[in-house]
């Protein structure tokens, strides 16, 4: 029983870790730079920043201004650490539901 009220007291910090502040998106930004060749030799151009991510199994990128890259960057620092949250929620409540419910009787085998 101490081991099912470990779980249940486990869980329960995690439900309050998952109430997380700010925005949550998910992707990545990218920070780049470009070089030109012109007729006085090589030029930089940039910082250009971009936010690629998945919508219906295509990439879609962004290009972003510096504050709005700050902002993305966080929020999609939070999304992970919330699914990383998420994740071990879905273990515990996993081993609570078994633990707490009867299982299925394994049936004897032939020796």
């Amino acid at each position: 029983m101490t081991k099912l009220n470990d779980l249940i007291r486990r869980f329960n910090q995690c439900v309050k870790a998952v109430a997380s502040e700010g925005y949550v998106l998910q992707g990545s930004v990218m920070r780049r730079h470009l070089q030109r060749t012109g007729s006085r030799g090589p030029k930089a151009y940039g910082p250009y920043f971009l936010w690629t991510r998945k919508v219906e199994n295509k990439t879609v990128t962004h290009a972003l201004t510096r504050e709005q890259a700050q902002i993305i960057a966080q929020a999609v620092r939070t999304n992970r650490q919330l699914e990383q949250r998420l994740a071990k929620l879905r273990a515990l409540s996993q081993q609570i539901i078994f633990a707490i419910t009867p299982c299925v009787a394994k049936r004897k085998r032939p020796q």
